[in-house]
């Protein structure tokens, strides 16, 4: 074997690992980017001092964090997307090499 394939076997075996890995994180992930806690004030309820009415269903989710969780949720499903497309591709041409 030159040392190209065993570098190729290698970075095969980093994938399946990182598969794993990403299996296991991946419904964290999601459940974290859904999860926003809202911090409660003194007074539950409706704020009668004030011109505004407080609202925690509003605040959690229009909250910044839980957008910026949800954003990476939605690449990581891109990334793993396009890894799936370039596997196929790998796949795909390791046969027809196989095959000649």
């Amino acid at each position: 074997m030159r040392r190209a394939d065993e570098g190729t076997l290698l970075a095969l075996e980093d994938i399946i690992a990182i598969a794993t890995e990403l299996q296991s994180l991946y419904p964290l992930a999601v459940s974290v980017a859904d999860d926003v806690t809202v911090s409660r004030s003194r007074g539950d309820g409706v704020a009668v001092s004030t011109s505004t009415i407080s609202d925690p269903t509003a605040a959690a989710a229009l909250d910044g964090r839980r957008a910026r969780r949800q954003q990476r949720v939605k690449r990581c499903r891109r990334e793993i997307r396009a890894a799936m497309t370039s596997l196929r591709a790998a796949a795909a041409a390791a046969t027809l090499a196989a095959d000649s």
